[in-house]
C-alpha cells in the first residue's frame, strides 16, 4: 500500500536542540527551583535563631547549602539534560542522523537506516507540537518521532495530523464496542 505521506529528516545538534526544548518540562524546572528557595529561606530563617535555639546552628548551614544546589541545579537542568541526552544520541548515530518516515493510514514506520525499522501506531501519539523547523509527534511510552516541515516528499503534516485523528477514533470506537 502506497504511504499517505513519507517525511525525511537528517538530525542535526541544532534540530536536536530545538525538538528538546519543545519537550522541556518547565513546571519540573519550576518546582525545583521553589524547592530549592524554600530550603534556601528555611536555612536563613534558622540562621537568624541560631542565638535562641542551639539546635539551629546545626541544621542552618546544611540546609543552607542544599537550598543553594537545588536552585543551581534547576537553573542548569536544562542545559545539562541536553547536553547528556545529545551525546546518547551521537554515540549510537553519529554528529548526524538521516531517518525516513512513512506514514501509512493506520500506522507510521521510522527507518533509521541502521536498525530494524520502527512502526508506531497512530492509536499510540499521546500529542504533537510544531517548533520553527519541526513537527514533533509525543507518543505513549515517552518516545517521540521527528519530522522536518519541509521534508515531506509526499503528503504533507495536515494529512498526517488527519489520519492520526482518523486512528484515534477508530481506536476509542473499537474500545466503547468492548
Amino acid at each position: 500500500m502506497e504511504p499517505i505521506a513519507v517525511n525525511r529528516i537528517t538530525v542535526t545538534r541544532e534540530l536536536f536542540a530545538e525538538s528538546h526544548a519543545a519537550i522541556f518540562s518547565k513546571k519540573r524546572q519550576k518546582t525545583l527551583l521553589y524547592c530549592g528557595i524554600v530550603f534556601l529561606a528555611f536555612g536563613l530563617i534558622l540562621l537568624a535563631l541560631q542565638m535562641r535555639l542551639p539546635v539551629a546552628s546545626t541544621l542552618s548551614f546544611p540546609t543552607l547549602l542544599s537550598g543553594a544546589i537545588v536552585i543551581v541545579w534547576a537553573l542548569t537542568l536544562q542545559k545539562t539534560e541536553l547536553r547528556r541526552k545529545y551525546n546518547a544520541f551521537r554515540r549510537r548515530n553519529g554528529d548526524a542522523s538521516e531517518r525516513v518516515v512513512r506514514c501509512g493510514r493506520s500506522s507510521l514506520t521510522v527507518e533509521t537506516g541502521s536498525a530494524q525499522p520502527v512502526e508506531i501506531d497512530y492509536a499510540d501519539i499521546r500529542e504533537h507540537r510544531e517548533t520553527e523547523h519541526l513537527c514533533l509527534l509525543i507518543c505513549a511510552n515517552h518516545t517521540g518521532v521527528m519530522l522536518a516541515k519541509d521534508g515531506f516528499e509526499t503528503g504533507s503534516w495536515q494529512v498526517l495530523l488527519d489520519a492520526i485523528e482518523k486512528a484515534k477514533a477508530e481506536a476509542l470506537e473499537a474500545m466503547k464496542l468492548l
